[in-house]
């Protein structure tokens, strides 16, 4: 292995290791880490002490670490860039919500993948809830990754799907389909992530029709089966197009 790609390995699993942090679990021991990421104790904590010299991690005793204090300068950072987007559509979601009666989130397009960044919880006792925000997902799988792939110039789609797909997919089925969700402006997925949990989502654009991510409401499958998807389509495309004209500008959208 040259030095290069060994390099890229460590910064990756030293990224890895401050992701392992969670709101959940926000300080965890070195054997934890190591647990989490398939290491083993003395190198997790050899990224510990590294991470903890940068200010990205910090002590708290015992054997214990948390987030360091240098990580809200990137929090700060990402608000700066996106925070407007996401404080804004909380109007849309909590709409949208109360429209569908299911949980409502937005996605934002991070390269090949997608990360939620904002969700309004659905007031059933059974509801779906993301336990991944922030976390990069594939644009293969579920229904925001689709409403964004089916959205992107079909060279760009191609692009990705000749990097993604596995040879024995069944691409032409795929294609059809994305060309459907292009067409009717929303995209549905059953189990594609999560067993027994459903979504119907739509894309979000900026000005210059740039795709910047998605607008979805998730649920039990069994309940939004029920539902009439057409409508609760028309209502996810209604959120997107708020936040577009709203937010982000696009002057020809209804508000």
């Amino acid at each position: 292995m040259n030095e290069r790609v060994a390099g890229q390995q460590s910064v990756a699993r030293a990224v890895e290791v401050l992701f392992a942090f969670t709101a959940d679990q926000p300080s965890l021991r070195a054997a934890e880490v190591a647990s989490r990421l398939g290491l083993n104790r003395t190198t997790a904590w050899r990224y510990l002490q590294t991470l903890a010299a940068t200010g990205l991690v910090r002590e708290l005793g015992e054997g214990r670490f948390a987030l360091g204090s240098r990580t809200v300068g990137l929090a700060e950072a990402y608000t700066a860039q996106w925070g407007d987007l996401s404080a804004a559509a909380g109007a849309a979601l909590v709409r949208l919500r109360d429209a569908v009666g299911e949980t409502s989130a937005l996605h934002l397009r991070q390269g090949w993948s997608r990360i939620v960044v904002r969700q309004v919880e659905s007031r059933h006792e059974l509801h779906r809830t993301y336990r991944d925000l922030g976390v990069p997902l594939p644009l293969l799988h579920g229904a925001p990754s689709l409403a964004i792939l089916a959205a992107l110039p079909l060279s760009e789609q191609r692009a990705y799907l000749d990097g993604e797909l596995r040879p024995s997919a069944d691409r032409s089925s795929l294609e059809a389909e994305l060309a459907r969700i292009r067409e009717r402006g929303w995209a549905v997925s059953q189990e594609s992530r999560v067993p027994g949990v459903a979504s119907v989502a739509a894309a979000l654009t900026d000005r210059s029709r740039t795709v910047l991510g998605s607008v979805n409401i998730t649920g039990p499958q069994e309940r939004v089966a029920l539902m009439d998807l057409d409508e609760v389509g028309r209502e996810v495309v209604a959120a997107a197009g708020w936040i577009e004209a709203n937010v982000l500008g696009v002057a020809d959208l209804p508000t």
